[in-house]
């Protein structure tokens, strides 16, 4: 596409421990258009924050490695950089937020501080330019009486005025993509709508590009226009957020689906059975197989490639049985 921001080709992530190699993720594609939102969903270790991390560098290498793939973000493979022309990317071009930001932030340092460090390296902003910029993006993400806030330290906030101010950080220098790495995790359910309408009116406002990261398949569906289901490191769905959740084609993105109660539809809890795969034990043909009611001896022995679903070419799936 001729507003494609960035593109993953064949990506693949492994870590070395212990004299043992395990693959983290296997070959995995996806593209971002810009002002475009793509959500990265799955269960806790399957691939998503390392992922994410990837696309900045941020992965404990040489302990991490990638045995294939590119990572191409407006036309230059970011793998390819070394790590002072990497340096110009973080936060500038690319920024992130994190899940927990009492971990993130500084507590040694206040607000204005840890902001302006941020406008001093990338824009050589210092003094009352640094102070104005600083009021001008807490006021962007809500923080209520910014002048005030600037002394704060991050004790002194409360857990949505944190990831606000971590919000705030990551588009002080107005990226052009923003990886959200589940942002809402450790808030409560009024403060993650607040964030995530936050996220999509600031979205709209810059024409910032967006690679949302959770295990809430409900918040999905209100900020992406496109979704890639991760399961043990692959992507086994990918296609339109309304039609992946109207017709979803793999057992997996089913079962995730059964797994949230809908308390309007009189809907309870399905458990997803079965224990996740160790990375180091990872079965042969289909990763979902153990845990899949339509498993038979093909998708035991052969790994099934993401092929188009039905009659729209935006709708993958990799399943033997779609």
């Amino acid at each position: 596409m001729t507003d494609q921001l960035l593109s993953v080709r064949d990506l693949s992530i492994a870590f070395r421990s212990g004299g043992r190699e395990t693959l983290a993720v296997d070959r995995i594609s996806f593209d971002i258009a810009k002002g475009e939102t793509l959500a990265l969903v799955g269960e806790s270790g399957s691939g998503k924050s390392a992922t994410a991390l990837s696309i900045l560098r941020l992965l404990p290498y040489p302990a991490a490695r990638h045995p294939s793939g590119a990572i191409n973000f407006k036309g230059t493979d970011l793998l390819k950089l070394d790590q002072r022309q990497m340096r110009r990317v973080r936060g500038d071009d690319i920024s992130i937020v994190f899940q927990e930001p009492m971990t993130s932030l500084n507590p040694l340092h206040t607000i204005e501080k840890q902001i302006g460090e941020i406008l001093l390296l990338h824009r050589g902003l210092t003094g009352a330019a640094a102070r104005e910029r600083t009021i001008e993006v807490l006021t962007q993400v809500g923080i209520p009486d910014p002048q005030t806030r600037l002394k704060s330290y991050p004790h002194q906030l409360s857990g949505g005025q944190r990831q606000r101010v971590m919000i705030a950080m990551a588009l002080a220098n107005e990226p052009d993509l923003l990886i959200a790495d589940e942002p809402t995790t450790a808030l409560d359910v009024t403060v993650q709508a607040q964030i995530i309408a936050l996220l999509k009116d600031l979205q709209a406002r810059l024409h910032m590009s967006l690679l949302f990261i959770t295990h809430d398949l409900g918040i999905v569906r209100k900020i992406a226009q496109r979704v890639c289901v991760m399961k043990d490191g692959n992507i086994v769905e990918h296609g339109p957020v309304e039609q992946v959740f109207t017709a979803p084609k793999h057992p997996y993105t089913r079962a995730l689906m059964a797994s949230v109660p809908d308390p309007a539809q009189g809907r309870r809890a399905l458990p997803l059975k079965g224990d996740l795969p160790s990375p180091q034990d990872i079965p042969e043909g289909c990763r979902f197989h153990p845990r899949c009611p339509l498993a038979t001896d093909l998708c035991r022995s052969s790994d099934p490639a993401l092929r188009v679903a039905g009659s729209d070419a935006a709708h993958t799936v990799a399943c033997h049985h779609a």
